[in-house]
């Protein structure tokens, strides 16, 4: 009888256990269970180094400001009406004037110059030879050592 008690004794021990440690809990729902706690972690240390990130960057910012604005105050300070630099619009240029021209004054005209409807008017060069005359080249008047004969050498 003693070995019948004890044996009932450890049947209910272990039914106890058996039924207590998985609070009546399906493997579906303990997953989901660990899944969550899992995810809740990994947002937690995400936002945690995201805040770090955010510190690390704003000191740098910082930094470089406060390295940039020293090298500004170390800098010469620019002459007034200095060479500025040119934006990516490139040098301005002045337009031209697109007024009408001024009339001629017959007046102001030179003396003895050609009109174009004058070619009878037209002074006549002595030995000059027109370039629609008939003539040869060899009635040409020659001028004595104007040209040099056989080179320059």
């Amino acid at each position: 009888m003693n070995k019948n008690l004890l044996l009932a004794g450890a049947v209910a021990v272990a039914g106890f256990f058996t039924l207590t440690a998985f609070d009546g809990k399906t493997l579906a729902q303990q997953k989901e269970e660990i899944a969550a706690a899992v995810t809740a972690q990994l947002e937690m240390l995400r936002t945690e180094k995201t805040a770090e990130c955010d510190t690390r960057v704003q000191e740098e910012a910082n930094m470089r400001l406060e390295a940039w604005k020293a090298e500004m105050a170390a800098a010469p300070a620019p002459i007034k009406g200095g060479v500025k630099k040119g934006g990516s619009k490139g040098p301005k240029v002045d337009p031209l004037p697109t007024g009408a021209k001024p009339p001629t004054d017959p007046q102001k005209s030179r003396g003895g110059a050609v009109k174009e409807g004058d070619m009878e008017d037209q002074k006549k060069r002595g030995g000059a030879i027109n370039s629609n005359s008939p003539t040869a080249p060899e009635e040409q008047k020659k001028r004595g050592g104007a040209v040099k004969q056989g080179g320059g050498n």
